[in-house]
């Protein structure tokens, strides 16, 4: 029997469950972090790339906007329905959409100008496995960049901090995020072959229309959100819901709200 992974992220169900929602609230705000990667990449004219995790194409579609050949692999069947919607929508033709596992990758080796994992390989159940899978199917002398998060910042942290003292008995966001700590995540892409490694911290800020779109959509958006809810039911999570909107409310008032992102960027060259 193979054990089930460490981290919940780690398998495709939260990611359907939320693959409308995320598609719909969350796409605009990272390709704001997409357009980073892409700069950092430093790609040569009409690249070929690869955008492993690439949810419902957030950065694959913005790059095969702007001349690019894209490989775009996900595990989750809802995210890559969307991300052929997208494409369809606007006359995208450029990307090659992959189910597949992002830890044995399905692509020749030393065979794309950079690959990219926009939050979404510091879940793998092997990193390690994930970034070399990166580094072998570029060409030499060419850039992988991942992301993973920075600590959380308002409002987000606040919603954290609410959750787990209104459930102390869930393990809610506790212990250190994967690749949270700069240093470890400059370590596993070197020893993943990887060199002249560089992590960025890079901070975007949006607004949402009020506090309550802004927990509307956590709810709906947020995958580890969306899974506790599915745990609680329905009825007890209304309960929690309501107190930590109150407690978001107490701190930060009604209106329209200030939602920061903090996020490392790691650069590497094959």
């Amino acid at each position: 029997m193979t054990n089930p992974p460490a981290n919940p992220l780690a398998v495709a169900e939260p990611w359907n469950l939320v693959a409308d929602a995320y598609t719909a609230d969350i796409v605009p705000q990272f390709e704001l972090f997409a357009a980073d990667a892409l700069r950092l990449a430093l790609l040569p004219p009409s690249p070929r790339i690869v955008d492993v995790a690439t949810g419902p194409g957030t950065l694959a579609l913005v790059a095969a906007a702007d001349g690019a050949t894209v490989s775009a692999l996900d595990f989750s069947p809802a995210m890559i329905a969307n991300l052929e919607r997208r494409a369809a929508a606007l006359g995208i033709t450029t990307v090659q959409v992959v189910q597949g596992d992002g830890q044995a990758l399905p692509f020749d080796s030393d065979s794309y100008d950079a690959a990219f994992s926009m939050f979404g390989l510091f879940f793998f159940p092997d990193r390690a496995a994930g970034f070399r899978e990166l580094h072998r199917v570029i060409h030499p002398g060419c850039r992988a960049v991942v992301s993973s998060w920075a600590p959380f910042r308002r409002p987000f942290g606040l919603v954290m901090d609410a959750v787990r003292e209104f459930l102390p008995g869930l393990p809610f966001g506790d212990g250190k995020a994967p690749l949270g700590d700069p240093d470890e995540f400059a370590q596993e892409m070197t020893s993943a072959g990887f060199r002249d490694v560089q992590i960025h911290q890079i901070t975007h800020t949006t607004v949402a229309s009020s506090l309550q779109a802004f927990w509307k959509s956590a709810q709906q958006a947020n995958a580890p959100l969306v899974l506790l809810q599915k745990k609680l039911g329905e009825q007890e999570w209304r309960s929690v819901s309501e107190r930590v909107y109150n407690r978001l409310r107490d701190e930060l008032g009604e209106g329209p709200t200030e939602v920061q992102f903090a996020a490392y960027l790691g650069v590497g060259v094959k």
